[in-house]
């Protein structure tokens, strides 16, 4: 049980933690190292740059239009990815016993790739690497190199 020393100590401590932090945090907004909440980068530019109407609206259309090209770009890169990946996975498979396939299986890959990697052998659609192109790729039953 704390007395009346302890009550004060600790309601000092309190008050000297808000402080700080009012302190810490006001500074920090003033320096640039937190922006304000709500405020984007547009609106920081627009504060910042004293930017016009007119350029406020062409930079917001930059940013729009680069935001979408980005995500895009990510869902692209997500597919090839999983491409490359499963190919990976198919390869490192054929070389395997199947009591190593099991287990590699198991332990090794994500239950989605499992799925689909199996799809594609049991149609014979083993796809060739990502990278490889068409020219270096046999055709299946055509004669190896």
């Amino acid at each position: 049980m704390l007395g009346k020393n302890g009550i004060v100590l600790l309601c000092a401590a309190l008050l000297a933690g808000f402080a700080l932090g009012f302190a810490g945090t006001t500074t920090a907004y003033r320096l640039g190292w937190l922006r304000p909440p709500g405020e984007g980068p547009v609106e920081k530019m627009t504060r910042e740059l004293n930017l016009t109407p007119s350029q406020r609206e062409q930079v917001g259309e930059v940013m729009e239009d680069t935001r979408a090209h980005v995500s895009q770009l990510r869902r692209n890169f997500q597919r090839q990815r999983r491409k490359v990946l499963l190919n990976a996975y198919i390869q490192i498979r054929t070389v395997l016993t199947p009591e190593q396939q099991a287990r590699f299986d198991q332990n090794f890959v994500p239950p989605r790739f499992r799925s689909e990697a199996e799809q594609l052998e049991q149609q014979g659609q083993v796809p060739p690497p990502p990278w490889a192109s068409p020219a270096a790729t046999p055709t299946p039953g055509a004669p190896a190199e």
